[in-house]
């Protein structure tokens, strides 16, 4: 993991050296997640959430680098036979996102992107007041796709759970839980 964030600061210096284009901006969107299990006996539900913070863009004409801090909160659940909790996730996101320019107009460009984030735990509420072990911090994986106009900026991505949301032998079970997220945010660049 250590080589991995070596080589997203040096890319992301590299960018910053040669970046023709350097925009700030803040966001804000919808979330739905799901918390993975790999146990038949225990069925996850996708909840609403939101997320807001800030972000920065700078590149080329085609590529682009783009770190973001946000404010995540994310609603999930399990269901274990005719036992259910409901679970609020709170946490401090930082993605690094590699993009391409797919079409640039003087007013509009539609855009992709990918790349990883890393999520640090801020608390969480339990329906049921289980002591869940949730982990300080989770990696994930994006990809998704955008649309700016003039100022305004719109995004859809998907995020991949690649580490533990929290462990589970505390439970009294040792099944994978991690998280898989679905996201729409509008933004607004103010530079």
């Amino acid at each position: 993991m250590k080589k991995t964030l070596l080589t997203i600061s040096l890319l992301a210096l590299v960018m910053v050296t040669i970046a023709q284009t350097f925009d700030l901006g803040v966001k804000a969107g919808y979330n739905t997640s799901k918390i993975s299990a790999d146990l038949n006996t225990i069925k996850a539900d996708a909840n609403g959430g939101y997320n807001f913070g800030a972000f920065a863009r700078l590149g080329g004409k085609s590529f682009y680098l783009q770190p973001e801090f946000l404010y995540v909160v994310k609603n999930g659940g399990f269901s274990v036979g005719s036992s259910t909790d409901a679970i609020k996730m709170k946490s401090i996101q930082v993605p690094v996102l590699l993009g391409l320019k797919l079409i640039d107009l003087k007013i509009a460009s539609i855009r992709a992107f990918t790349g990883p984030a890393i999520s640090f735990s801020t608390g969480y509420e339990s329906d049921k007041s289980f002591k869940y072990n949730f982990n300080n911090s989770t990696w994930d994986y994006q990809l998704g796709a955008g649309v700016d106009v003039l100022m305004f900026t719109f995004d859809v991505r998907y995020e991949w759970g690649l580490s533990k949301s929290f462990d589970t032998t505390s439970l009294g079970s040792n099944f994978t839980s991690k998280g898989n997220t679905f996201s729409v945010n509008l933004g607004f660049k103010f530079l």
